[in-house]
């Protein structure tokens, strides 16, 4: 399925991708990740990948459709819905404005009661925000796909969460995600497929105590496994955090 979102007239933005990256890069150490137990499904390679490599691409592509489309709510976090054969994806924008980027550097933790586990507040807060947009003129399929790259990353690990808990059957697609938790171990967790780039710094935050969730596989090699803290966040570069990064590495795959 192609995002038909509506391409508008582009206008110089600042990057805030760029931004926070340098903030979140001076806070952040090389703690050791734990690994997601609810998400191990093993390890291995291209040859036993455990979702298609075209549904890696799909979501990548819808991820990139909602910064070309230029969708931003300049004080919110753009988002889309779309809806076809009993399926509902929900498409999630990364950092694309000041509001976006205090989301993304309120490190906080906060206890989520309906899921019993204390979230980053940033972005739990904006996940309250899109959540409470798409319920008032959408009813969400039992079948969800959430997909989102960076912040967006983040907010649809979050949502995938609350909706799974509610009996949806969740998938979860998220591109250079940080990290929303400082628990990975608890009942409730669909399905994420986690792809990273090793040279993009943005998963590697925020530093202890949060950790990751989800199977991690490697967009420029398809390895894949429960853990992805491998490398050092000094040899990463914040220019391949983008997006168009993940596309590109993805399709040479095929």
């Amino acid at each position: 399925m192609e995002p038909y979102l509506e391409q508008q007239p582009g206008r110089k933005k600042k990057n805030w991708t760029l931004i926070i990256i340098g903030i979140i890069l001076l806070f952040s150490g090389c703690a050791k990740s734990k690994v997601d137990t609810n998400n191990d499904l093993g390890s291995g390679d291209k040859s036993n990948l455990p979702v298609t490599l075209n549904a890696l691409i799909e979501h990548a592509e819808y991820c990139k459709g909602i910064y070309d489309s230029g969708g931003d709510r300049k004080d919110d976090v753009a988002f889309d819905v779309k809806q076809d054969n009993g399926i509902t994806i929900i498409i999630i924008r990364g950092t694309a404005n000041q509001s976006n980027l205090q989301s993304d550097i309120d490190v906080r933790l906060v206890r989520d009661d309906e899921l019993g586990i204390y979230l980053h507040k940033g972005f739990r807060d904006a996940s309250v925000s899109v959540m409470s947009n798409i319920e008032i003129g959408i009813t969400i399929n039992h079948t969800v796909y959430v997909t989102g790259h960076s912040l967006g990353g983040a907010i649809a690990q979050i949502i995938g969460m609350w909706l799974h808990k509610r009996g949806h059957n969740v998938q979860v697609f998220s591109y250079g995600s940080p990290k929303v938790s400082n628990q990975i171990m608890f009942s409730g967790q669909p399905t994420h497929w986690r792809v990273v780039r090793h040279s993009d710094p943005v998963p590697f935050t925020p530093p202890w105590p949060f950790f990751h969730t989800g199977l991690f596989i490697d967009s420029q090699t398809l390895d894949w496994g429960p853990d992805n803290d491998n490398g050092l966040i000094s040899k990463t570069d914040g220019l391949d955090h983008a997006i168009i990064k993940y596309v590109t590495t993805l399709k040479a795959q095929l």
